[in-house]
């Protein structure tokens, strides 16, 4: 319950952006893992390891549902994008549906081809964030859920100390990534004077952290082709912002085309009231 709360709270900071749908996953999860393990411990004894093996399976699987949501996270077909999540939760319940139709052992194993699907599907959420300020987050909740989904990857019996670990770590990853947002948002008031560009770099590396290396790299590249275009005398970077000839004697005029660039490309993804900066990563 304690990450379907923080989940919740985490929906208030992204309330108006693509984001929301992403979080409201998270939610689902978290509410799906905490009625899975309240009913196997009320009824610890009326539980085959059988049924067990499934009910684990299908909660740990909606895990994936979250970075799904976020690759669809661009306005306007983020909203039919929830389909194409719930399908793919649906798809990984395959195995669990043909092992309740066709029983074959005393617990759920998957063939080699889903391992590789769910090692693949972790490794991708791992790359997306990664790069990014949230990269401690990120190794900390894809390695909560190799513990979660370790019985099914490994064929061995489920432990009830790796679930309750595995747990415990995409715990920890949450109150991490809140505990970032929140030293962003006191550095964000601390910004009195900034630079003629600098809250354009804190937006952008608000959005990089936020949606991720797939989406970031996307947009560094379109930004960039606009600089090249247009002769600005800075370029997008990564992990330093805008580099190239001092920032401070960009003119008015290269300030104002940066920041309808900016407006473009990201209207489809941040908050449509979208106004105060936000803060450079340390």
């Amino acid at each position: 319950m304690g990450i379907g709360a923080l989940a919740a709270v985490g929906i208030r900071r992204v309330w108006g952006s693509t984001l929301r749908a992403p979080v409201a996953w998270c939610v689902v999860s978290a509410l799906t893992i905490a009625a899975v393990e309240t009913y196997l411990a009320v009824f610890p004894n009326e539980i085959t390891e059988f049924s067990r093996s499934l009910l684990r399976y299908a909660a740990a699987a909606s895990t994936f549902c979250p970075i799904m949501a976020v690759l669809g996270s661009k306005r306007p077909q983020d909203r039919g994008w929830q389909w194409i999540v719930l399908s793919l939760w649906i798809v990984l319940l395959v195995p669990a549906g043909q092992a309740l139709a066709a029983p074959s052992g005393q617990r759920l194993e998957l063939s080699g081809i889903w391992r590789g699907m769910l090692i693949a599907l972790i490794a991708m959420e791992l790359l997306n964030y990664l790069p990014t300020r949230f990269s401690l987050s990120a190794v900390l909740a894809t390695a909560g859920q190799g513990l979660l989904l370790a019985p099914y990857l490994l064929s061995h019996e489920t432990s009830e100390l790796a679930v309750g670990s595995g747990l415990s770590l995409i715990l920890i990853a949450g109150l991490s990534v809140l505990l970032s947002a929140r030293r962003r948002g006191k550095k964000t008031g601390q910004l009195n004077q900034p630079g003629p560009v600098e809250h354009l770099e804190c937006r952008w590396f608000a959005f990089r952290d936020g949606w991720g290396a797939f989406r970031g790299l996307r947009i560094l590249q379109r930004v960039n082709q606009t600089a090249e275009l247009s002769g600005w005398p800075v370029r997008l970077h990564w992990s330093q912002g805008f580099v190239g000839e001092s920032a401070a004697e960009i003119d008015d005029a290269n300030v104002a085309h940066i920041e309808q660039t900016f407006d473009s490309l990201l209207r489809r993804f941040e908050c449509m009231n979208q106004t105060a900066p936000q803060p450079r990563p340390s």
